[in-house]
């Protein structure tokens, strides 16, 4: 009888499953970097409407396919399980990128190794992150399992029997499923290295080889006069540090940090106005190991007299306290919560000391040298951990300002409008907003910690991950900070190359923020208009570095190859049609009346506000601060080019929406310029003890061959130093402070980038405003999670 009744059943099923597959409602769940591809998808020049799949769901409950696009965070786990469980049946789950499908590049602490461990999974679209056309690959491959698989007639008529909708059952580590992200098949090898140690290769030189010492500066005289203030004022509590090799760099009594801290801002010869960063340094692992287990490390910067200077605190213990310096800058606050919850320091008079980055119940402190720094070495994250580590109470989020609305708005961390996985609290009395509350975290992937086990070579595709619309304007912040630890000469050739390619990433990013600045106010032809000129940028990107968002085309001394043929003239020809773009953007959207009512205004910061939070980039330019590092403190070949400084006043929505579109025609002049004045010669530094040799030589000498094998395996060995490089990246100001104890990895990496301080600001700029205001602020205000959490 079944049988009859399954071939009665078939031509129902036939006809069910072909509506379903051909109309596939994904709810997409973007973590990383493959969410740009995936909304790129549904852009003009792809058009996922071909697919059955445009009616893309923000709801689990309007959806029935679940599409994780990046990386799963140990922290956003238990908000994707929720998620999932609210979809209706049938439901089906795409994996989307390596970093969903295994963990993929990120075997760290803070990252789940697969959706799968924690999400039945049906496709999964293998890339890093996948092309647009992958993910239509991947939907091809789900109409094909449903029309193959399923029988839902009897499900559908609520009879015995049949199937439909995809697995039930996500994977076990050790049982159907293997962490090891060298792949099967390396069970029981151990991993060379440790969190805290290089990779140990049996019989190498590497301890026993010379390297020159660091490159050291200067003083000028103005430095000198700081100097001799600071000497002057605190006597043998503050102590110049000689040979350094960046910044003039002075050894502090932790008693008297904070009356420094406070005279270097408003009473030095030389005021530093901003709090660059702050961070700390765990000593216990050094090859010669200091009189102490601890060291804070405070980065200034003068915005009158550009230029920057390093404090440092040595601690006696791993549990040390130190005074807060929030009363000199507010901007302190979330980095000294970040270094208490990464090292276990406390800040005394610190206002909230809360963790920032990690679950409220999370246990240690990652950071530290002794903590285990590999997700893999760790037990595997399941279900019930998911369950364990639920977000936490938005009561509990406002802290004391809970009380402070008639009731609480959670917005986030998965919505729309956050611009990645960022939760707000909200205090509200009626529509207004009374109090702010920041919960981050949900994207940190633990890249610092990755820094100090890869080598200096290794760790430049992770930069381009730091903030996934800058591709190579991230490689460029790294390289140097590595360059100037060494003292390496680029060639002009490729210093010329780095400006052109890093402001064709400033263009993509701000056409993608134009984009999403009017979708988020309501305008949705925008977006289409932006994606088609950005499709154009990453035509030329992928030309030049054959890849689109993480080309990771940047190496120390220079870059990875040549400029290919025919990359000129496609340069031209969009210099040619790209400022009639912007006029046209500027007559539908600069001009309209709605959008000046919408922005103008609205969500305003002053500048001495901007410049006491640390606020950089477009941000702090639309606040009146003529401040930008590329004319500022040059890098590169940028004092080689004419372009000038866009600034608004206000501060607000408006302005900050101006800024970026003023930014695009002088980052048009300077590719102008590059293109047209690009030097010849080499493309990557002769000095192969820290570079890699050019291909052509590798492939010609055998010494060539030597230094490429050599650095390319146990990486280059560099100076014993500290150094601190920062670049005007298209969000803002972004700086890798790096640590070297003479060996071939970074002792100590740290990124500071330009949406952790300039987020901390918000709740200043939101507070009074509407919800539908608030939504415009963050449009405007142009943040990315991985640049925030990292």
């Amino acid at each position: 009888m079944t049988d009859i009744r399954d071939a009665a059943f078939a031509p129902a099923d036939y006809i069910i499953n072909w509506a379903r597959k051909n109309s596939l409602w994904p709810f997409f769940f973007g973590l990383s970097c493959c969410f740009v591809e995936e909304a790129t998808a549904w852009g003009p020049r792809y058009d996922i409407a071909r697919f059955g799949s445009e009616v893309f769901r923000g709801s689990p409950r309007q959806a029935d396919v679940l599409i994780i696009s990046g990386t799963m965070f140990k922290k956003v786990a238990p908000v994707a399980l929720r998620l999932y469980e609210q979809m209706a049946d049938p439901k089906w789950v795409i994996s989307m990128g390596s970093c969903s499908n295994s963990g993929g590049m990120y075997d760290v602490y803070s990252v789940v190794q697969g959706s799968d461990q924690i999400l039945p999974v049906d496709v999964y679209i293998p890339g890093c992150p996948p092309r647009p056309e992958a993910l239509f690959e991947g939907l091809l491959l789900l109409q094909k399992k449903i029309a193959a698989g399923e029988r839902p007639t009897r499900p559908v008529l609520h009879l015995p029997g049949g199937s439909e909708g995809g697995r039930r059952d996500h994977l076990i580590d050790g049982v159907n499923k293997c962490r090891d992200t060298r792949g099967p098949g390396y069970a029981g090898i151990p991993i060379r290295g440790t969190a805290a140690t290089e990779p140990f290769f049996h019989g190498s030189r590497t301890a026993g080889m010379w390297t020159p010492a660091a490159p050291r500066i200067a003083l000028r005289p103005d430095q000198e006069a700081v100097a001799a203030d600071l000497l002057a004022a605190f006597g043998e509590d503050v102590a110049l540090v000689p040979d350094s090799q960046d910044m003039p760099t002075y050894a502090v009594a932790p008693a008297r940090i904070v009356e420094v801290l406070d005279r270097l801002k408003h009473a030095s010869p030389t005021r530093f106005t901003r709090l660059e960063d702050l961070t700390a340094i765990d000593e216990t692992a050094r090859k010669d190991r200091p009189g102490h287990d601890a060291t804070v490390v405070y980065t200034l910067t003068s915005l009158s007299a550009p230029g920057m200077v390093r404090l440092t605190c040595a601690l006696p213990t791993r549990d040390a306290s130190i005074a807060s310096a929030t009363g000199v800058w507010p901007a302190a606050a979330w980095y000294e919560r970040e270094v208490a919850e990464m090292f276990g320091l406390a800040f005394a008079g610190h206002p909230d000391p809360r963790r920032l980055l990690t679950h409220r119940d999370w246990q240690g402190h990652p950071l530290r040298k002794d903590s285990e720094g590999r997700a893999t070495n760790m037990a595997p994250f399941t279900e019930e951990e998911a369950r364990r580590l639920e977000p936490v109470d938005a009561r509990e989020i406002l802290g004391p300002h809970a009380d402070d609305g008639d009731y609480i708005l959670n917005f986030g961390p998965h919505h729309y409008a956050t611009h990645g996985i960022l939760r707000y609290a909200l205090a509200l009395r009626g529509e207004r907003i009374k109090a702010v509350g920041l919960d981050i975290g949900y994207h940190h992937r633990g890249v610092e910690k990755i820094g100090e086990r890869q080598t200096w070579h290794q760790f430049i595709p992770y930069t381009d991950r730091v903030d996934y619309l800058s591709g190579v304007a991230n490689n460029l912040s790294y390289v140097t900070a590595v360059e100037t630890l060494a003292g390496i000469a680029v060639p002009p050739r490729a210093a010329f190359a780095r400006v052109m390619l890093s402001e064709l990433f400033r263009l993509s990013n701000h056409l993608m923020y134009f984009g999403t600045f009017l979708q988020d106010l309501g305008m949705m032809s925008p977006i289409f208009y932006a994606l088609r000129e950005r499709e154009m940028v990453l035509d030329i990107i992928e030309t030049i570095t054959g890849g689109r968002l993480h080309p990771s085309w940047l190496r120390i001394g220079g870059m990875a190859a040549d400029l290919p043929e025919g990359w000129k003239e496609m340069v031209d020809a969009f210099v040619k049609i790209f400022p009639g773009r912007l006029k046209e953007y500027h007559a539908g959207v600069t001009k309209n009346p709605i959008v000046r009512a919408r922005c103008a205004g609205v969500g305003g910061i002053s500048a001495a506000d901007a410049i006491d939070w640390g606020v950089t980039g477009p941000n702090l330019r639309a606040a009146g601060v003529a401040w930008d590092r590329r004319k500022a403190m040059p890098y590169g070949a940028y004092a080689d080019f004419d372009f000038d400084v866009p600034t608004r006043e206000g501060g607000d929505c408006f302005a900050r929406y101006l800024v970026r579109m003023d930014e695009m025609e002088q980052s048009l002049r300077i590719i102008e310029q590059a293109a047209s004045n690009m030097p010849g010669g080499r493309y990557l530094s002769e000095d192969v003890r820290y570079c890699l040799p050019q291909k052509d030589e590798a492939l010609r000498d055998i010494e060539s061959l030597i230094h490429h094998f050599v650095n390319v395996t146990r990486g280059p060995r560099l100076p014993a130093g500290q150094a601190y490089a920062a670049t005007e990246a298209p969000r803002g100001e972004q700086g890798y402070y790096l640590v070297s104890d003479g060996g071939s990895h970074a002792y100590r990496l740290r990124v500071r980038t330009p949406g952790f301080a300039n987020i901390q600001a918000l709740p200043l700029i939101a507070e009074g405003l509407r919800i539908a205001d608030f939504v415009a602020v963050l449009a405007s205000y142009d943040y990315i999670l991985p640049d925030i959490d990292r």
